[in-house]
């Protein structure tokens, strides 16, 4: 790819042609539920008890497991985590995490199969191997796990060591994801997570010379003090590393919600304007190199489990971004973890030290969550399809949830601006999005969210850029 390919005043603007700019900046849920969690109301044990009793066994479930915790707060992270030196509060953690795999199992009336494990965090390679060898020895003795299960881990490159990567494989482990952000030496220091390229290297190298090849490296722009020559170089890196799927995140500055990062000076962010330059170069970077676009932010080698699940229809959005599996259910473990049931969506109690408190008690630590009511799975399919494909055959989903095929006339309306400006067009109900700035497809989203017209002053999402 030329070098030209990322500079500060291109000549023209495609992305401008319909004066579609005054989409961008808007906010807008980022659709990893519907609704999204701002929404979420109060929830009790006894709802969740409830409806791990009303679980069959038909179903297809995957598991997330969640770890609070990192030995350094990133003043970028949006994640439920919090910073420790010390091992012992994670020690402890782990107990109450076991803990409460056992209370879930117990309500359970059957023993599940499970199609994919995701331990996400904070930093879950904080974890011991022998830790991390009890919470699988834990899951296995209370779930079946399938042949093919997906079993992935995030990790931080700068707390991955030999044995652990021993222990991962070991432990049967098939997928990796490395938190790479910008490997610009200034954005690092910036963003308070200094971890030179030669380590993502010798890391990479480390994993996929005991058998985990399946990598793939998370990347942030519009990071504070990213220009277009850094993410050029950070581009470049990322080429060489040659990793199998790749995420591309807008950093979402919400200091409002997370304290931590109002350490960033607002003036060394990048502006609206050139995160979507950003965002077009390092889409036409990565198709170049024979990656393949997917959703609104992930890319993936056409090998790729993601790449067959999108060419099959069976991808779907989730609260981990995309999923190669279409799961019925998602049992969350660990503080602030979510889940979802048939009847709801249900997330633990956010603080770690509360929810041990709560494990202790022997009570499941559910405290917030959503019963799903009138249309909601309706339009939770309309969303994913739309967040996934970038298209919604809205007959066909009116039909298979028994609805009559003018039921979102009003909402179809609702799209006229994005119709007008040549971002989305409707045949026949079928709604399809068009432009290159595919986070635009969060705005159309909102056409068919009935909670996101409510927002207010209490309800804030993330910018759409």
């Amino acid at each position: 790819m030329p070098a030209s390919v990322i500079h500060k005043s291109w000549p023209h603007k495609s992305w401008q042609d319909h004066d579609i700019a005054r989409f961008l900046g808007r906010e807008a849920p980022r659709y990893t539920s519907y609704p999204s969690a701002h929404h979420f109301g109060a929830m009790t044990a006894d709802t969740y008890a409830d409806g791990l009793r009303q679980m069959t066994s038909g179903r297809s479930i995957a598991l997330y497991l969640h770890i609070p915790f990192c030995e350094q707060m990133c003043h970028f992270c949006g994640c439920n985590t919090r910073a420790t030196k010390r091992y012992d509060p994670v020690a402890s953690y782990v107990d109450s995490l076991i803990a409460e795999i056992g209370m879930v199992a117990d309500r359970l009336t059957f023993r599940p199969q499970v199609h994919s494990v995701h331990f996400g965090g904070g930093s879950p390679s904080m974890l011991t191997p022998g830790d991390l060898g009890r919470i699988m020895e834990a899951l296995h003795s209370r779930f079946d796990l399938t042949v093919d299960a997906e079993l992935s881990i995030e990790l931080d490159p700068r707390r991955v060591t030999l044995s652990k990567v021993k222990t991962y494989a070991a432990l049967g482990f098939n997928r990796v994801s490395l938190g790479l952000q910008d490997t610009d030496p200034v954005v690092q220091q910036l963003i308070n997570r200094v971890q030179p390229i030669e380590l993502i290297r010798s890391v990479m190298r480390m994993l996929r010379d005991n058998g985990l090849t399946a990598i793939g490296l998370d990347l942030v722009y519009g990071l504070p003090g990213q220009s277009f020559e850094s993410l050029q170089r950070t581009l470049a890196h990322v080429a060489d590393l040659d990793p199998a799927r790749i995420s591309a995140f807008s950093y979402a500055h919400v200091p409002w919600v997370k304290k931590h990062q109002s350490l960033i000076d607002t003036a060394t962010l990048p502006d609206t304007d050139d995160k979507v330059q950003m965002f077009l170069a390092l889409t036409a970077f990565f198709e170049a190199h024979g990656y393949r676009a997917i959703g609104i932010d992930h890319f993936a080698k056409p090998d790729d489990e993601l790449s067959r699940a999108y060419e099959a229809g069976t991808m779907r959005r989730n609260f981990m971004g995309y999923s190669t599996l279409a799961n019925d259910d998602l049992l969350g473990f660990g503080a602030s973890s979510i889940g979802e049931l048939e009847g709801g969506i249900f997330q633990n109690i956010p603080q770690s030290t509360t929810y041990q408190n709560r494990i202790a008690e022997g009570l499941l630590p559910i405290v917030r969550g959503w019963a799903y009511q009138t249309d909601d799975k309706l339009r939770k399919a309309v969303i994913n399809d739309l967040m996934c494909y970038f298209r919604a055959d809205i007959p066909a989903i009116l039909a298979r949830h028994g609805y009559a095929a003018d039921y979102l006339d009003a909402d179809i309306a609702g799209l006229a601006d994005f119709t007008e400006a040549g971002i989305v067009s409707v045949t026949d109900r079928v709604v399809s999005f068009h432009s290159p700035l595919k986070m635009l497809v969060r705005n159309v989203a909102c056409a068919f969210d009935a909670y996101a017209r409510q927002s207010d002053a209490q309800n804030r999402y993330s910018r759409v850029a």
